[in-house]
């Protein structure tokens, strides 16, 4: 198998200048592993976990890859020049990168927000590359409760300032063609069009794949919610959960470890392999 040139830094895809982690195995397997982070602050708080993840799966003869969304991260351009839309394009050509490479099959980890651009993009373009295992981290699985939620955080920054708005507000500006700010992160009306395009249903080729979804709760119980998406997914592919009690690394004040997530998604994706 030949050597893969692609290392940590900055690539150009479709014109557009992104940045790219690489970790690799000299003598990887020709398998990629492809990493889609989470939005926002989300993936400040998560970085430093999805990094400890690579550098432990390449020390297991993976080559692990994470692409900065377009207008994230340390990626070029705004977040109000990006789109949902150009996000899975690098995506897909990013998978195009990977197979002109010589990778032969891959595998995702997917954060989050992740976890609803995985989705829409197995919905919407036929991987060039093999799809062997998905791992979930606390998945987001509904566009509408994901917008919801990212809205509640301007709604409070408004009410704590003594304003007052609410998510149709917010909703009629962006329909107006106005940009909207929230928790310093800019909104345009093209990327919210585009979070209301996104096709998160079960993709159909699950039924092919492992699925992992790793679910961290304070609970001693799974969240009606959760088990409500477990039964509608087992009746589309082969689903192993596992439910950790520990710190909601995503969202906690300071940076959370990890451990046992790690470990699991190392053991899922190299036993799975």
């Amino acid at each position: 198998m030949q050597q893969h040139p692609l290392s940590t830094g900055f690539i150009q895809l479709q014109q557009r200048q992104l940045f790219l982690r690489a970790v690799q195995n000299s003598t990887d397997n020709g398998h990629a592993i492809l990493v889609i982070p989470p939005f926002a602050e989300e993936m400040n708080k998560s970085r430093h976990l999805v990094n400890a993840a690579m550098r432990q799966l390449a020390t297991a003869g993976y080559s692990c890859f994470m692409l900065d969304n377009y207008g994230t991260g340390d990626s070029a351009g705004d977040l109000d020049q990006a789109s949902i839309d150009i996000w899975r394009d690098d995506l897909c050509q990013l998978l195009l990168l990977l197979q002109q490479q010589g990778y032969q099959s891959v595998s995702f980890i997917a954060v989050r927000f992740g976890v609803i651009q995985l989705f829409d993009l197995l919905n919407k373009y036929s991987s060039p590359l093999p799809v062997q295992q998905l791992v979930l981290w606390q998945p987001v699985f509904d566009v509408g409760k994901f917008w919801q939620q990212f809205v509640r955080l301007k709604v409070a920054e408004a009410m704590a300032a003594g304003n007052k708005t609410s998510q149709k507000d917010l909703e009629q500006q962006l329909n107006s063609g106005e940009n909207i700010e929230i928790a310093g992160y800019p909104i345009s009306p093209a990327f919210y069009r585009s979070l209301l395009n996104i096709n998160s249903s079960i993709p159909a080729q699950l039924n092919s794949v492992n699925l992992h979804w790793l679910e961290t709760s304070q609970l001693d119980t799974v969240a009606l919610p959760v088990q409500k998406m477990r039964e509608q997914l087992q009746q589309h592919c082969q689903l192993n959960y596992t439910q950790l009690k520990a710190e909601p690394y995503w969202q906690t004040a300071e940076l959370a470890s990890a451990e046992q997530l790690i470990a699991l998604t190392l053991q899922h994706l190299t036993e799975g392999a």
